[in-house]
């Protein structure tokens, strides 16, 4: 019955994979139905982050309410809403709405099926969620794709219809899915014998290692947004690139990202997560510099596949190695965490959009190297924190 999860769990991420990446990739025909600037596409962005933290940081209190088959459910239908909803291009102001819908919607479904996988895979964590990260990356590489191809027709608005239909057909079948063994996390019946048993209470050591991991990921997330985001200008501005070309480097991107992905789970297992994470960073973080100082275009073009092949699986990894070192705690660590993602993915590349406008292009290269070696200091530190900092509550 883990395989037919596993199946599930990345036809969801495949979907969750196209949601993140819809807005961008129809966004000139987007803003020009409206007649709006980019300020306008920055403003949608962000409220769509919005809602992916809250539908995240909400899912532990409606999986405690509703069960998790449920609240997976009607984050599928409510996905489903608003992407129809979306492809019937309403007034501007209720379109700004159903984006933040939309955002609510796949986070829900994110987390919920994130700590599902994690709660079920037991000794198999890393391979089974470097699964969905690879299904979340090929939604993020193929939705532009088949964006540019309704574009060319003139029907860039189906993008959304075709992603409604998805929702509601997924969220069907999860309401119907029968998972064996796991039928009783996905109705989440254990936690009825377990309202005596709270989860483990932390410890000062063990919040300051949680605050220290949600740093890590709001600056990851703030790292990959950037690239994802600005990485056409880098090649444009810099490297003197075409448009055409300067396009093809995020592709290139999640191509690295999705092919490193393929082998983070088995490689996570042999190494222990913290070395993994460690090579990671370390690995990035001399990619970066070498970044610096790459004035050719063929050349950039080896640091981005270097780069996208040392971040694959560096959040799938840090996720499961905070659980690791905090059990007891799935729901809450991993909504906190992948909520301190949301947050960076939405907040840092607006600042880096003001440092490029008001000083270089380069500064969007500077703000990664600064932050990876943040991060890789952190991953370092956490080495001695093999022992969960944990107590039960009495």
């Amino acid at each position: 019955m883990m395989k037919r999860l596993l199946i599930m769990g990345c036809l969801s991420y495949l979907l969750t994979g196209c949601t993140h990446v819809i807005l961008g990739a129809v966004l000139p025909e987007l803003l020009a139905h409206y007649g709006r600037s980019y300020s306008g596409g920055g403003i949608l962005v962000f409220l769509e982050f919005g809602g992916f933290m809250i539908g995240v940081l909400s899912m532990p209190f409606l999986i405690r309410r509703i069960s998790r088959r449920s609240t997976i459910t009607l984050a599928f239908v409510c996905l489903f809403i608003a992407m129809l909803s979306i492809a019937l291009l309403p007034p501007w102001p209720l379109f700004i709405g159903l984006t933040f819908m939309a955002g609510v919607s796949f986070g829900l479904v994110e987390s919920s099926i994130s700590t599902f996988v994690l709660m079920a895979a037991k000794e198999q964590q890393a391979v089974a969620f470097s699964k969905l990260e690879v299904f979340f990356g090929l939604g993020a590489l193929f939705m532009p794709l088949v964006s540019s191809l309704l574009i060319a027709a003139g029907l860039w608005k189906y993008a959304f219809m075709l992603l409604a239909i998805s929702a509601i057909a997924t969220g069907i079948i999860w309401s119907k899915l029968s998972l064996g063994e796991h039928d009783e996390l996905l109705a989440h019946k254990a936690d009825r014998t377990q309202k005596t048993m709270k989860a483990p209470v932390l410890t000062k050591k063990s919040l300051l290692f949680l605050g220290l991991l949600m740093a890590v990921f709001f600056l990851y997330c703030g790292m990959e947004n950037t690239i994802v985001n600005f990485l056409p200008s880098i090649f444009k501005d810099q490297l003197h690139a075409s448009s055409s070309i300067s396009t093809l480097a995020v592709t290139a991107y999640w191509i690295a990202m999705v092919v490193g992905r393929l082998f983070t789970g088995v490689i996570a297992e042999k190494m222990t997560y913290f070395r993994y994470l460690a090579v990671s960073f370390a690995g990035s973080l001399l990619t970066v510099l070498v970044w610096l100082f790459s004035t050719s275009l063929w050349s950039s073009f080896a640091v981005i596949l270097l780069l996208g092949i040392f971040m694959s699986g560096m959040f799938a990894v840090a996720l499961i190695y905070a659980n690791q070192l905090l059990p007891g705690r799935t729901e809450q660590t991993t909504s906190t965490l992948i909520a301190a993602g949301g947050l960076g993915g939405a907040i840092l590349p607006l600042g880096v959009g003001w440092g490029m406008d008001h000083f270089h292009v380069g500064v969007s290269i500077w703000f990664v190297l600064v932050s990876m070696c943040v991060v890789f200091g952190i991953i370092l530190y956490s080495g001695k924190w093999r022992v969960p900092a944990l107590r039960s509550e009495a």
